[in-house]
């Protein structure tokens, strides 16, 4: 989490904290990243170690480092597709490469709904699936084969709970400064300004 945090810092408000982070499943990720590592790397040291002249270390290591590059970028693309739930919200971040990257952001106060959809043996198994993520207007983000569905469920539903709690203590404790503002005006003497005097 502390790992998160860092990378994560850039996505975040001034005044909002990091709760928790959705990725996406590595099972979901692991047949491009073993194809970037087969093809990329694996095949081009192979063939450096069968023919190990200069020419070929050459060409095999050009095409060795393209491939590690490849992996990485896969790497980076399964790893910054993520929700993450913060204090203030839930942001939808979608990395599709190094220059072309996206968030969405939903406030707890526009959030409706949450679900997870979990169908297969796979998906049973090692334990993701797809959530969605409703607001009260058109928009609705999806995150497909996430970690631990449910547990991320729990998570975006707590953090909406305990900020639905503290906006509520908040509008509160300004109400009682309201209410001890209008008292102590009474108690002076001074007339309160209501709607006829404004008008």
């Amino acid at each position: 989490m502390i790992f998160d945090r860092l990378i994560f810092a850039g996505h975040l408000q001034e005044d909002e904290k990091l709760l928790y982070v959705v990725h996406v499943h590595w099972f979901a990720a692991y047949r491009q990243l073993f194809k970037a590592a087969f093809f990329g790397m694996l095949i081009p040291a192979v063939f450096y170690a069968m023919f190990p002249v200069l020419a070929a270390a050459w060409v095999f290591g050009i095409w060795f480092l393209l491939g590690l590059i490849r992996f990485f970028r896969d790497v980076a693309d399964w790893y910054f597709d993520a929700f993450l739930v913060t204090n203030l919200g839930v942001v939808d971040l979608d990395w599709r490469g190094i220059f072309d990257k996206s968030s969405t952001r939903i406030s707890f106060d526009d959030l409706v709904s949450t679900a997870y959809d979990k169908s297969g043996f796979f998906s049973s198994i090692f334990n993701f699936g797809d959530i969605a993520i409703q607001t009260d207007g058109s928009v609705e983000i999806n995150l497909e084969n996430a970690v631990a569905p449910a547990r991320a469920e729990m998570e975006i539903l707590s953090a909406k709970e305990k900020y639905s709690h503290d906006r509520g203590l908040e509008d509160e404790k300004v109400l009682k400064e309201i209410l001890s503002g209008m008292v102590k005006r009474h108690v002076r003497g001074e007339k309160e300004k209501g709607l006829a005097d404004i008008i």
